[in-house]
């Protein structure tokens, strides 16, 4: 007689162990970035005094401030009990569903308004942040939900868990990014600034055509009236001349007051140059201002300002030149990012 076959059973390694489907270290990762990402969220809350409405992952609109950081506790928490033992108990299960849920109501939200409010042309790009969070959610939701049967029970890979967290993390970073790129509508009423970000001058003083395109942006927003004063950032460049030196010239030269313009040349980062505005006294009543840069940069502007306490409006400036090694700028872009991300910790 022919002998029966084998039933199948997942791998074991020393002492009979038995090893957890991969697909579970993945869902355990993805929790474990949410937890980091949901962890630093609430650091900058607590430190900038920041919004847990509009958070990070999604916006909560008609929920509190103290209920919002509830849920992000609650969120951090939960994930982080997930990604160190999948089998959760009957009531903490619940409740990460729960949660889970809500954030995928919320991103869902945001996903139709985004169909209403953004122009067709640039929906996929403003599309990028929510469907990337709800892929997130979607990957650790499923782990979450099965967790507590016999089936996946067992132990994971901790380079497969620390791999896929740092995958999500990045990944959240990359969306934030690519969404963030879209400029912000300008307010219909005069704001008490606008700044613009330096980026660079030859030895000669030259400004680099990315500059230029900059404060051709910045010049036109002010000389339509968009702005009180014009502040122009940049510190020490290759030269003798500096990014602000050389700003200013081409802001006269476009027909901007001299006594309208504001020079900071200690600018050498978005943070120092962010930091300087807020300070201003021209901004402590009102705390608009309109920021000039390159798409690739606006997100982190609008999380600078966030944490100076300032409403940001970022504009993308208007390219006349091509920008070159762009795959270089987006990937320090990224890290500068998760650094700001990191400031709070």
């Amino acid at each position: 007689m022919k002998p029966a076959a084998p039933t199948p059973q997942y791998k074991t390694q020393g002492y009979g162990t038995q090893n957890a489907p991969g697909w579970i270290a993945v869902s355990r990762g993805a929790a474990l970035g949410i937890t980091f990402i949901t962890t630093l969220n609430l650091l900058e809350v607590f430190a900038f005094n920041t919004s847990a409405v509009n958070n990070w992952l999604c916006n909560f609109r008609m929920i509190t401030q103290p209920l919002s950081i509830a849920l992000l506790t609650m969120l951090a928490t939960a994930t982080l009990m997930y990604s160190v033992k999948p089998a959760l108990p009957v009531t903490v299960w619940m409740a990460t569903l729960v949660l889970v849920t809500i954030v995928a109501v919320f991103s869902s939200w945001e996903l139709w308004d985004i169909t209403q409010r953004v122009p067709e042309n640039l929906r996929q790009t403003a599309m990028s942040r929510p469907l990337g969070v709800l892929m997130l959610f979607a990957v650790a939701g499923m782990g979450i939900l099965v967790g507590d049967s016999p089936s996946v029970s067992g132990k994971s890979s901790f380079l497969i868990i620390a791999g896929s967290s740092s995958l999500a993390v990045m990944g959240f970073v990359i969306v934030t990014l690519q969404s963030g790129s879209i400029s912000d509508p300008i307010p219909s009423d005069v704001a008490p600034a606008i700044l613009v970000l330096g980026c660079g001058v030859e030895r000669d003083g030259t400004p680099s055509e990315a500059l230029a395109d900059r404060m051709a942006t910045g010049n036109k927003l002010f000389l339509d009236g968009r702005g009180k004063l014009l502040l122009l950032s940049g510190g020490p460049s290759q030269g003798s001349v500096t990014e602000s030196a050389a700003m200013k010239k081409l802001a006269l030269a476009a027909g901007v007051p001299e006594t309208r313009l504001l020079l900071d040349s200690a600018g050498i980062s978005a943070a120092d140059s962010i930091e300087y505005a807020a300070a201003l006294p021209e901004l402590q009543a009102d705390r608009r201002i309109i920021v000039v840069s390159h798409w690739y940069q606006l997100a982190r502007i609008r999380m600078l300002g966030r944490q100076a306490g300032l409403q940001v409006i970022a504009v993308q400036a208007e390219q006349q030149h091509a920008l070159f090694s762009q795959n270089r700028l987006y990937a320090e872009e990224a890290t500068a990012f998760l650094k700001t991300c990191c400031a709070p910790a």
